[in-house]
């Protein structure tokens, strides 16, 4: 299952740290179910050590798995409750010598010395962890790459069936019912005794899905669709296991199995239905075959009879993400934003005049589709800005990734009338100009143009000196949240600097370095 879930195939043939993440976290907890079985400290020390490291790959977002290791642990207890307090407090300790080091050099390091804390507006470690990349997450955030403002996240709207919708429900979705039908049937068989093997490891493995599954549905802040990659391990899983349990024979076991087809069924149906049209010729073999295959669940006599009715049918549930998952090596993945699926779950521009928000298959909205005058697809999976006067995901002028199209056309002026280096707002602004052209562009306000410090006397310094020239001042900080970005340097410009009638938004700062200091 999880080979075929299309979240997984995506982010693992791209460079996020996602793909790492997963990792870490499995290992975590294949090394607290040897904890569970032998009792020893090293295991407990190790998944610490790997939480730590997965910390260091994506923050908070390896905390996730503590909750089902710490219960299970303590549940179980293979020698005794306060031996195992003792021992989580060694694999917690492990967790944070490891998953602290990088943050302790960042904190240790003058300010001065060190590149600004990128996502605060205090230069703080401390307020990264906690805040934009900790429970901002949850608690919600405007702005920044993944944010349009006013609650819009690319995940779709946070809620009960939000892993079933159109942005996540087609990469990690399909099977969520199985899973918790399966994980159901476990709890069931060993009713957790603590002497029966299958507790602590389903103690461990289903609270940590039901802890990522609960985050991922309320999260409120910056949600991107590749993100439920971390609860496709765990979802495998509990399918995994939850199948041998239901073959295993039992009165339960003959009640539950065609319940957990029928219930699979009705999830992946819920999936197919959130993307419209891409599936629509396929559900209904898919039900039909479930459909039979509970049938003669329901009546099998045998337990050779239940296998195969039970492997039909989760066979069959299996095409769907499969075809998604294969469609998923047809293109390119997204510069930015993986998606599994057909290239239109990851990339796609809502309709002419559309509101920005979450698209179907959580691509990036665009205003419009490409050449009607917004923004729309580049290849490779970029985010075209609009021209001048159009508008980008209902952004002036491109403003949330700094207005490539106006770029270009300020860098061609630049280059007829003196040269100079250009300021903008954004790196994901710069980027393409200065990969594909070698263009001297500075980008002075981090990824989204609100990430890093920057104050007038900077401007004033490099203008002054000659090392900058130009400021096109599309993509400032817009207000839309705490952190300081470049937003005062580009109001500065425009009162300052001299602006470009034919550019909107370019002004040219040559000589205006006096005025800018203020003096």
């Amino acid at each position: 299952m999880l080979a075929l879930t299309p979240i997984a195939v995506a982010v693992s043939r791209h460079n996020n740290p996602d793909a790492l993440l997963v990792l870490c976290s499995v290992g975590a907890l294949w090394c607290a179910a040897r904890a569970l079985d032998d009792g020893r400290t090293r295991w407990l020390v190790l998944a610490g050590v790997a939480v730590g490291l997965g910390f260091e790959t994506k923050m908070g977002a390896a905390l996730l798995v503590l909750p089902g290791i710490a219960a299970a642990y303590l549940w179980v207890a293979p020698r005794g409750r306060w031996v195992a307090i003792r021992q989580l407090l060694a694999g917690a300790a492990a967790l944070v010598v490891v998953g602290g080091a990088w943050p302790a050099l960042i904190a240790l390091t003058p300010a001065d010395a060190r590149p600004w804390v990128s996502g605060t507006g205090d230069n703080s470690i401390v307020s990264l962890i906690l805040g934009y990349n900790g429970l901002g997450r949850l608690a919600g955030q405007a702005g920044g790459p993944g944010g349009i403002g006013g609650g819009l996240v690319f995940g779709g709207d946070p809620g009960v069936f939000r892993l079933l919708g159109a942005s996540l429900g087609g990469q990690a979705g399909w099977l969520l019912g199985f899973a918790v039908a399966g994980g159901v049937a476990i709890a069931g068989a060993c009713r957790l005794r603590r002497a029966d093997p299958r507790s602590g490891w389903l103690i461990a493995v289903a609270g940590t899905f039901a802890v990522v599954a609960v985050a991922f549905s309320a999260a409120g802040g910056i949600f991107h669709p590749y993100y439920v990659s971390l609860l496709a391990p765990f979802s495998a899983a509990l399918v995994g296991a939850g199948a041998a349990q239901l073959v295993a024979g039992g009165r339960s076991a003959r009640l539950l199995a065609p319940a957990a087809a029928v219930v699979g069924l009705a999830t992946e149906l819920a999936v197919a239905g959130a993307v419209p049209g891409r599936l629509d010729a396929l559900m209904p073999w898919v039900a039909a075959g479930v459909v039979l295959a509970a049938a003669a669940l329901a009546v099998a006599e045998t337990a050779r009879l239940r296998k195969a009715a039970l492997g039909v049918a989760l066979g069959v549930l299996l095409i769907a993400p499969a075809v998604w998952s294969a469609q998923t090596l047809g293109h390119a993945t997204s510069g930015t934003f993986p998606a599994g699926g057909p290239e239109s779950a990851g990339l796609a521009a809502a309709p002419p005049g559309g509101a920005t928000g979450a698209l179907p298959g959580g691509g990036l909205p665009g205003g419009g589709p490409t050449g009607a005058g917004a923004g729309g697809a580049l290849p490779g999976g970029g985010l075209a800005a609009a021209p001048p006067g159009g508008a980008a995901g209902g952004l002036p002028n491109g403003a949330m990734f700094g207005g490539e199209a106006t770029l270009t056309e300020a860098l061609a002026y630049a280059r007829s009338h003196g040269g100079g280096t250009i300021a903008v707002s954004s790196q994901s602004g710069a980027a393409s100009a200065a990969l594909s052209s070698g263009a001297d562009v500075a980008a002075l306000g981090g990824f989204s143009g609100r990430e890093s410090e920057v104050t007038v006397e900077w401007l004033a310094d490099r203008v002054a000196s000659g090392r900058l020239r130009w400021v096109l001042t599309g993509g400032g900080s817009m207000g839309m949240d705490g952190r300081i970005g470049s937003g005062t340097v580009m109001a500065a410009a425009q009162d300052g600097c001299a602006a470009v009638t034919s550019i909107d938004g370019l002004y040219d700062c040559a000589g205006a370095g006096a005025a800018l200091a203020g003096e």
